[in-house]
């Protein structure tokens, strides 16, 4: 959230606070985004009426609706490109910082950042935050005089970013690296030579198995750890984190069936899980879960279809938008669009084992960090050639 608050204070002078022209708004897209961030608002209300919840619904509804008006404050006054990635790489340091602390300095089991924030958000968090600094190298590349500078920040914010990611534990966030290298291919690497191109590839690769092989990472043992809860609940011998997420989309599935128009609203989703427990259709030592850990299917099973279908439109709406950059000539333009493009495939590979569309903070995270690129996105130096974070 620093590159936000960042981008607000320091104001692209070019721009009078205020001004914003309809017919533009409507012609560059926003509107689709506008009505899409209103939309996931008012479905949280309607389900939230409709099922006597509406005071769970309403954070939701205006963490929703604050990034709707965020996107015209955004767009009347455009802050500088290089606030935003000044404040990534400043969110990836303190991350990775923090997280360091509470691992090595204090001994704690998981890094967590700062409590309410538990260790599946604050480690996927910092990991999204190191990719989109990774993102920002095609635009550090571009400067001149400035370029060693913005490379180190950069590469300083990716590395805290993935540290945090790593000393936190979490496994789930990690299902996007071969999507991420996918990205960076098609955006970066496929414009290099053959013989860089290959030695980035197995740089990366190399690093990945130094993480593993590092026993105070961690992660080598939550791995093995969530592969023998995978094995004890094939077998039928126990549940675990990964076999309890399982169950949850088992259960999830079998009401989505029984409710499919309007769902079981925020307050009739456990004792709708509890009632299969007591028939037998889940396993009894299933524990009790106020949310079914997996975006969509949380969506539809307490927000109805109509949840469903606007989750879908947050991951796909966005997509439109920013793959198309990916390809563009303009280096500036096209570390703005893979940010974009990183920031939506990164909530879909989270949101596969956690649901965090299911916290005002998750859709704070990513309707704020959406309405900055979308509003860069086109306007990110695609008429000129000029460094656009100088």
């Amino acid at each position: 959230m620093i590159s936000i608050v960042w981008g607000f204070l320091v104001w692209n002078k070019q721009r009078k606070p205020g001004s914003i022209n309809i017919k533009h708004f409507i012609e560059r897209g926003d509107g689709l985004l506008l009505g899409l961030l209103v939309g996931v608002g008012v479905v949280e209300v309607v389900v939230g009426l409709w099922h006597d919840s509406l005071r769970q619904a309403l954070p939701l509804a205006g963490t929703a609706w604050l990034a709707a008006l965020a996107l015209f404050a955004v767009r009347a006054v455009t802050p500088k490109p290089q606030t935003w990635w000044i404040g990534l790489a400043l969110c990836g340091l303190g991350a990775g910082s923090w997280a360091a602390w509470q691992k090595l300095g204090i001994g704690l089991t998981r890094a967590t950042g700062h409590p309410p924030m538990h260790s599946i958000f604050f480690g996927n968090f910092a990991l999204l935050c190191g990719l989109l600094c990774l993102a920002g190298l095609g635009c550090a590349r571009q400067q001149h005089a400035s370029r060693f500078y913005w490379m180190i920040l950069l590469l300083g914010g990716a590395v805290g970013g993935v540290l945090a990611s790593i000393f936190s534990g979490t496994r789930g966030g990690w299902l996007v690296v071969p999507l991420v290298l996918g990205i960076f291919y098609v955006g970066y690497t496929h414009r290099w030579r053959a013989r860089w191109r290959w030695l980035g590839m197995c740089s990366v690769f190399a690093l990945i198995l130094v993480v593993y092989a590092i026993p105070q990472s961690g992660v080598a043992k939550r791995m093995d750890k969530a592969m023998n809860e995978v094995h004890r609940y094939i077998e039928g011998v126990g549940v675990g984190s990964v076999g309890a997420r399982l169950e949850m989309y088992r259960g999830a599935l079998w009401l989505i069936r029984e409710q499919p128009v309007m769902g079981y609203g925020h307050q009739g989703y456990e004792p709708a899980m509890q009632t299969l427990k007591t028939k037998g259709v889940l396993r009894p030592e299933l524990g009790n879960y106020w949310h079914a850990h997996n975006d969509l299917l949380d969506a539809w099973v307490r927000r109805g279809a109509l949840g469903f279908l606007m989750v879908l439109g947050l991951y796909l709406v966005p997509l439109w938008r920013f793959l198309p950059g990916l390809r563009s000539e303009n280096a500036n333009e096209r570390s703005f669009a893979m940010a974009g493009v990183l920031l939506v495939i990164s909530f879909i590979s989270f949101g596969l084992s956690y649901s965090f569309f299911a916290y005002p903070a998750g859709v704070a995270v990513y309707a704020s960090w959406l309405v900055f690129l979308w509003v860069q996105v086109p306007a990110a130096c695609h008429q000129d050639t000029s460094p656009c974070i100088a």
